[in-house]
């Protein structure tokens, strides 16, 4: 079959991976203090994703490459300590264990700024619109929605 083929009164098709989690541990400034303690979270990821139907194939990204992206994107975050930047000189952590930071270029390790940071990481690799759903626990959670460049 060749042509286009009407999508009558369809305007914009998204497609989307849930579910995707990684664990890391950060710190942050709260109204109670406890959290300034060091503390992890397993952290749940959703990705939805608006890009060009394309009609030969019939899809708008294939699944398995959207899911090979953003996993490739959580491989930075997963089992990491999470710090903003500001903290690399002043932070000083030693044991028998081994360990592994990821900086972030924001003045705090928030839910809202690591979900900043990972749109930011899929936004490079994908062209569209792109909307990233990222749960700190099983309650608690960030949207960021955007267009990437």
């Amino acid at each position: 079959m060749s042509g286009n083929i009407s999508l009558g009164r369809v305007n914009k098709i998204q497609v989307g991976v849930e579910n995707i989690s990684f664990d890391a541990s950060h710190y942050t400034k709260s109204a109670d203090g406890k959290c300034e303690n060091l503390h992890g979270h397993t952290f749940i990821l959703s990705v939805e994703y608006e890009g060009n139907f394309n009609q030969e194939s019939g899809m708008v990204f294939d699944f398995i490459e959207l899911k090979k992206i953003i996993k490739d994107v959580i491989k930075d975050y997963d089992h990491k300590l999470i710090l903003p930047a500001k903290d690399k000189e002043n932070t000083r952590i030693e044991g028998e264990f081994s360990l592994s930071v990821k900086y972030l270029d924001y003045p705090a390790a928030t839910t809202e700024y690591i979900a900043l940071s990972i749109f930011h990481d899929i936004a490079e690799k994908l062209k569209g619109r792109i909307k990233i759903k990222l749960y700190e626990g099983m309650n608690n959670y960030v949207v960021i929605e955007g267009e990437s460049a």
